[in-house]
C-alpha cells in the first residue's frame, strides 16, 4: 500500500504560519499596552478629619458596637465629636446628617486620658492613646463604658486631628 499525497497539506502549512504570526503579533501589542493606572488610596491629609471606634466583646470574636464621629479640631478650643453613624453588633445601623448629629463632649478623666461623654451622659468611651494634632490615620486604643454595653474595649482610628488654623 502506497501513502497518496493530500491535497490539504499544502493549505494547512500556510494556515498555521498565519496562526502562530498572529497569536505573536498579539502578544507584542498586549505587552506593549502600558499597564492602566492602579487605583491609588487619596494621601492622608486629604481626607477629613474623623474618629472610627469599634467595641469587642471580651473574647474579641465580634464587634458589639461601633461608633463613626465627625471632629472638628481648633487649636482655639477644644475639640467637637459630631457622630455620624452607630452600628449594632446585629447590623442594624443609625445614620446622623447635618444638625442631627450628637456632639459628644469631650474632657480628660482625672488620670488624663481623652474621654467622649454621649448627649445624655449614659456612655463613655475612653480614648487612652488619642493624639490631638497628629496629622495622618492612626490607631487608638479604646474602651466603651455604659450600662448597655458595661466595660467593652476596643480600637479606634483616628484620622487629621491636626489642628486647624481657624
Amino acid at each position: 500500500m502506497t501513502a497518496q499525497p493530500t491535497k490539504r497539506l499544502p493549505f494547512l502549512v500556510p494556515a498555521g504560519v498565519t496562526a502562530v504570526l498572529v497569536m505573536a503579533a498579539l502578544a507584542a501589542l498586549h505587552r506593549s499596552d502600558p499597564a492602566p493606572p492602579a487605583e491609588t488610596a487619596p494621601a492622608p491629609q486629604a481626607l477629613r478629619p474623623s474618629l472610627d471606634c469599634a467595641f469587642h466583646d471580651f473574647m474579641r470574636t465580634r464587634a458589639v458596637v461601633s461608633y463613626y464621629f465627625d471632629v472638628v479640631v481648633r487649636s482655639s478650643e477644644g475639640p467637637r465629636f459630631y457622630e455620624r453613624a452607630v452600628v449594632q453588633g446585629d447590623g442594624t445601623r443609625t445614620d446622623f446628617v447635618g444638625d442631627r448629629r450628637p456632639a459628644w463632649g469631650y474632657s480628660l478623666d482625672e488620670d488624663g486620658r481623652a474621654t467622649l461623654t454621649s448627649p445624655d451622659e449614659s456612655t463613655r468611651i475612653v480614648l487612652y492613646t488619642l493624639k490631638l494634632g497628629d496629622a495622618g490615620v492612626r490607631p487608638v486604643e479604646a474602651g466603651i463604658r455604659s450600662n448597655e454595653y458595661r466595660n467593652l474595649g476596643g480600637e479606634c482610628r483616628q484620622t487629621n486631628l491636626a489642628h486647624d488654623t481657624r
